[in-house]
């Protein structure tokens, strides 16, 4: 991914910032630490689980969906101590550890890393680190080191009360807000959300509507929970 630059024409430089919970509220917001230059890609992998268990005898597995895995993103970036680049010469070490601080460092209070939020441009990602690689390949005569190159690969990870709504969305005891498009149906919606045909009466009683037919293109529909009764 190539560097990103504003309309003012600003460079965007890639940043993570940390969290101590995985709410990314602004109340958990801790440090952040902004790369000296941009990484020229970001690498996504995708993965689905599936179960490779075989019964005795098979010749080949069943291979069953489980689950869509959490996506790893793997940055690749470099600090540089010589001032080679026209940017101001940096302690590496203390770069280094300033990055870790970040993405990897232990918290006491929370007996876990940090979340890691990690922005650059219009791409956001919330994120817990899954590993890092710090590769360092310059050094002065004194054998300090010069540059440093980092490989980080982060989890995707997300709120798990949002997570739940996600993989439950046609879930009969979640509410639901549709927006109708000009060949949608009251009575196809219900049926697709409460797995039945008979609740369009009671949505449309929710909603006060007068008909469930012909209702207007982009008419916002409540759909409500079901009753646990």
């Amino acid at each position: 991914m190539a560097s990103l630059v504003t309309q003012e024409g600003k460079l965007t430089k890639l940043k993570f910032v940390s969290y101590t919970d995985i709410s990314f509220d602004d109340s958990y917001k801790g440090t952040e630490y902004q790369v000296m230059f941009n990484p020229s890609s970001i690498a996504v992998k995708l993965q689905v689980e599936r179960d490779q268990t075989e019964p005795d005898g098979a010749i080949d597995g069943l291979m069953k969906f489980k689950k869509i895995a959490a996506q790893d993103y793997v940055f690749e970036f470099i600090i540089d101590g010589t001032g080679a680049n026209g940017e101001p010469k940096k302690e590496v070490p203390d770069e280094v550890i300033a990055f870790l601080k970040v993405v990897y460092d232990y918290s006491g209070a929370d007996h876990k890393p940090n979340y890691v939020m990690i922005m650059y441009g219009s791409v956001l990602l919330k994120c817990v680190l899954k590993s890092v690689d710090v590769t360092y390949n310059l050094f002065s005569p004194n054998a300090k080191p010069l540059r440093a190159k980092i490989n980080a690969t982060f989890n995707s990870c997300a709120d798990p009360v949002l997570s739940a709504a996600i993989k439950n969305d046609n879930s009969p005891d979640m509410t639901h807000l549709r927006k109708l498009k000009s060949s949608d149906k009251l009575i196809s919606f219900a049926n697709k959300i409460y797995k039945k045909n008979t609740y369009y009466l009671e949505v449309a009683r929710a909603n006060d509507f007068d008909t469930f037919r012909n209702l207007p293109e982009s008419t916002e529909i409540f759909f409500p929970p079901l009753s646990k009764k």
